[in-house]
C-alpha cells in the first residue's frame, strides 16, 4: 500500500533553474511509493462490466453475469486504484511547484497529464 505522506522535495524555482534536480527528486519520490505509472500514463482504469442490452444485466468479459460481490469489488477497485493514488501524485506535484504554475496545470485532470505539462514547460 502506498504511503500518503509527502516526501520533502525542494520547490521548483520560479525560473526553473533547478529543474534537472527537481525532476530527479520528484520521480524518485513518486517511484519510491510505487506510483510511477500515474506520472507516465501507464495506469489505466479497470474496465467496468458491460451492459447486456437484451438481458438488461451486467456481463463479464467471458459473457457470464457477475455476482453482486464481483460488481461491488470492481467498483471499489476502480475507485481505489484511480482516485487516491492519482491524487497523491498530484498533491506531491502541487506542493512543490509555484502557485502560478499550479494555476496553469490544475485543470488538466490526471496526474500524468499534469506532470507531462510541467515537463513540457521546463
Amino acid at each position: 500500500s502506498s504511503n500518503s505522506t509527502l516526501f520533502n522535495i525542494p520547490k521548483l524555482a520560479d525560473d526553473g533553474l533547478n529543474w534537472i534536480t527537481y525532476k530527479e527528486r520528484m520521480l524518485t519520490a513518486i517511484g519510491a511509493r510505487g506510483l510511477m505509472r500515474y506520472t507516465d500514463g501507464r495506469k489505466v482504469k479497470p474496465d467496468p462490466f458491460e451492459v447486456d442490452s437484451t438481458m438488461k444485466k451486467l456481463k463479464k468479459p467471458d459473457g457470464t453475469t457477475p455476482t453482486d460481490k464481483e460488481i461491488e469489488d470492481l467498483d471499489d477497485l476502480i475507485h481505489q486504484q484511480n482516485n487516491k493514488p492519482d491524487s497523491l501524485v498530484k498533491q506531491q506535484i502541487f506542493s512543490t511547484i509555484t502557485d502560478q504554475l499550479l494555476l496553469r496545470v490544475q485543470s488538466l485532470g490526471s496526474a500524468s497529464k499534469i506532470w507531462s505539462e510541467v515537463c513540457k514547460i521546463h
